[in-house]
């Protein structure tokens, strides 16, 4: 029998879909997201998957100056790789701007439109109050209206730029035919491999995180991508770990962290990403499940570091 390739971690440090009335183990702050990213790497995860928030309420950002305030911090207190969300902005350019400017080892390219349901979010949480006006406008009636805009053109524009700039791209599908989207753009481009592909499960318009469907989306994706690709994948709320744990029963690497889900139990937070890596990490270590370092991973996605 093949020996089973390490699982990489993934630590999801902090979004732009859960809020700071949630929790107030949340990453906000610049010294937040340093604190948070370090000790998650400590505790485990060789990559970390960064977003952005406004220090005085935590709004999400793309702001430029809001990510060289902890971005830099991150890599001088751990080896961890930097994976930059690239979600924010009307345009493809607008994205995508915030990483050419920081220039992370891995960005995200999200490659399906949806009806994103945040307002799914809020219920999954257990949280009816909100103490920022923008987080109750970001979870009400608004949110019914919401359809992330994902086209083909700004899909074609984000690949080529980050080609140019020579940024991997992990490319998140929330959804079956994600994957087949993804399989288009790519078919007559030449990118550097392995193919990175991240299942995002449990969004109210996307696939479950049921173990037939996150099967079903491996198999897809290793049919059309093969060997060419690395799939990681993780559930959103409070299946997070329980996702990722059938991931890598499954053989994929995973993702967990306060970005997906803030409880550990109902009224229960986890009091930080490491928390999380740490309760991951004691299950796989069960199953005997080998956990990659930052320098293996690096060497399965093809990254120079």
């Amino acid at each position: 029998m093949p020996k089973s390739k390490k699982t990489i971690i993934t630590c999801a440090i902090t979004g732009a879909g859960l809020t700071p009335s949630m929790s107030p183990y949340l990453p906000i702050s610049a010294e937040d997201m340093i604190r948070e990213s370090v000790e998650a790497a400590k505790a485990g995860a060789a990559m970390l998957h960064l977003h952005a928030r406004k220090p005085e309420d935590g709004r999400p950002t793309n702001d430029i100056a809001v990510w060289n305030s902890f971005v830099p911090g991150i890599r001088a207190g751990c080896d961890a790789i930097i994976n930059m969300s690239a979600s924010m902005g009307a345009t493809a350019d607008d994205r995508v701007s915030a990483a050419i400017a920081v220039r992370p080892e891995v960005a995200t390219v999200i490659v399906g439109s949806m009806n994103y349901g945040r307002f799914k979010k809020a219920h999954d949480q257990g949280i009816t109050e909100f103490k920022h006006e923008w987080e109750r406008e970001f979870f009400g009636p608004s949110s019914y209206e919401v359809v992330t805009q994902n086209t083909f053109a700004k899909i074609d524009r984000m690949i080529d730029i980050f080609t140019e700039h020579k940024i991997a791209m992990e490319f998140e599908c929330y959804d079956v035919g994600h994957i087949h989207i993804l399989a288009y753009h790519l078919k007559n481009r030449k990118i550097d491999k392995p193919i990175i592909v991240q299942f995002l499960t449990g969004i109210l318009g996307g696939i479950t995180s049921d173990i037939d469907h996150l099967l079903h989306m491996k198999q897809t994706t290793e049919k059309l991508f093969g060997s060419d690709c690395e799939i990681f994948l993780h559930g959103t709320g409070p299946v997070n770990i329980r996702t990722a744990v059938a991931g890598a029963l499954m053989g994929t690497s995973v993702r967990v962290g306060q970005e997906d889900n803030l409880f550990d139990k109902p009224g229960l937070p986890f009091t930080s990403n490491a928390a999380q890596v740490s309760r991951l990490k004691q299950i796989l270590d069960g199953l005997n499940i080998e956990i990659a370092t930052p320098a293996e991973a690096r060497a399965r996605l093809g990254l120079t570091g």
